[in-house]
């Protein structure tokens, strides 16, 4: 489809939409095995811990494939790649749906392989979107994740009470979860080929004559790390990423187990939370299209998601549904809030015609964090029997990052800057000042959680 002829306001449209879209059954991909998790299992006679051995499978492959994906998607275009990435993530529900448990692996690998839709989806929306709108622009994009969430809680158990009649054969057949991941990776693979009429203009950046090379991934990461502005943008991503992991791996497990709250309740709470997280989105990208910078917009978020973690950290019996409620849409807004805005800024600051490979050099770190996180807090967790000391430990990093967004980037090192802080804090009117600050906000907090919420 030729679409030059449309104003750019359309274009642009279009490409949002459409990555949202991808982005969003991209995400259903991603979350039907742990929804269905339980029940194969059961069917296998394994052991629930399987799906800790799958998610690294598949988070091991999207580091790699985060950090060479660069040369592709200039390669191929980065629409074909976000098909590609479709197809990927609908196959591995076809191998999931063939019931044979050591070919698992195999739909973990395509499942982590197909990670690089996100930057692929930057790519293209760099490339539409004017600089001054790309915060909020990619933040709409990033509402696919939640969307994707919403769908795959509605579509899921909707398959999983279904049948089908076939009247010539007068047979009828019910939907167990293999047949839940057949038909989802169905309606994937129409989405994906729903994209092709925009892969002319699209893709009319490609070159096919670039060459795929592993010193182009390891270049890839070299400039993500050297390059100040990226590295504290690599930073956010592992710290926040994280925090994300560990609030979708353990929250619920934390309220039913931890809290003796229903798994009715629990999951109510988490679903709430996440809802949030849509608007969070918009708001944040439009605070950085607007009165903020986005430098300024990721310190606040991560200093407020570290206060996230460390309120989860100390929940006992004693704190009401309401007040778990609360702190549980403070971690939502901030810890599973920030990819729109620090894809936006990572396009900003990629050279050109590299938003994509910058993009998935910038992301191996959120996969990288998702794979380190949930092991440590599991280990954690079987050391102390505390569900909450995870979430405490998991907010440290966050801090560390709003602290290096609190300033510039830092053209050397962090260790050096961090003791000059230190040195900075230590000096008895800082000291005093913090104190105070510390004892007046621990008393307002706690007045208005027992007034109000206790």
């Amino acid at each position: 489809m030729n679409l030059a002829r449309f104003d750019w306001r359309i274009i642009l449209a279009l490409a949002t939409s459409s990555m949202l879209m991808q982005q969003a059954f991209s995400y259903v991909c991603q979350i039907a095995i742990p929804f269905l998790a339980d029940r194969l299992a059961e069917d296998f006679g394994i052991s629930r811990a399987w799906l800790g051995l799958y998610l690294f499978i598949q988070n091991v492959t999207s580091i790699a494939a985060a950090m060479g994906c660069g040369a592709i998607i200039i390669r191929m275009g980065a629409l074909r790649i976000s098909q590609w990435c479709l197809f990927f993530m609908g196959g591995s529900l076809f191998v999931c749906a063939l019931g044979i448990l050591w070919l698992y692996p195999v739909a973990a690998i395509l499942l982590g392989a197909a990670s690089v839709s996100t930057p692929a989806s930057s790519h293209i929306l760099a490339k539409y979107s004017p600089k001054h709108l790309a915060p909020i622009i990619f933040s709409i994009k990033q509402t696919g994740v939640p969307v994707g969430s919403l769908i795959a809680g509605v579509l899921v158990p909707a398959l999983l009470g279904a049948g089908i009649y076939i009247g010539t054969f007068d047979l009828s057949i019910q939907l167990d979860a293999y047949g839940t991941c057949f038909i989802i990776g169905i309606i994937v693979y129409i989405v994906a080929l729903s994209l092709q009429p925009l892969r002319e203009h699209f893709d009319s950046d490609r070159k096919p004559d670039v060459k795929f090379s592993f010193s182009g991934a390891f270049q890839t990461m070299k400039i993500v790390i050297s390059q100040p502005e990226l590295r504290d943008l690599a930073l956010c991503a592992f710290s926040l990423g994280g925090l994300q992991s560990v609030f979708a791996g353990f929250f619920i497990l934390f309220m039913i187990d931890g809290l003796n709250y229903s798994e009715l309740e629990a999951g109510s709470a988490f679903a709430i939370a996440s809802l949030t997280a849509i608007g969070a989105r918009i708001l944040w990208g439009w605070l950085g299209s607007t009165y903020l910078s986005a430098r300024t917009v990721m310190f606040g978020i991560s200093f407020f998601a570290a206060v996230g973690g460390v309120l989860v950290g100390i929940f006992d019996t004693s704190w009401s549904y309401n007040a778990i409620l609360l702190v549980a849409i403070l971690y939502n807004v901030t810890s599973l809030s920030w990819h729109g805005i620090l894809l936006a800024e990572t396009a900003r600051l990629s050279p050109e015609g590299n938003v994509g490979g910058i993009t998935g050099g910038v992301l191996a770190f959120t996969s990288i964090a998702m794979m380190v996180y949930p092991a440590i807090y599991g280990t954690l967790l079987a050391l102390t029997d505390s569900y909450g000391l995870g979430f405490t430990f998991a907010a440290v990093p966050a801090m560390f990052c709003a602290f290096v967004f609190f300033y510039p980037a830092l053209k050397g090192s962090w260790v050096a800057r961090f003791l000059l802080g230190v040195l900075w804090l230590i000096k008895p009117r800082q000291i005093c000042i913090i104190l105070l600050g510390w004892v007046i906000s621990a008393s307002l907090i706690g007045l208005f959680i027992y007034r109000n919420l206790i």
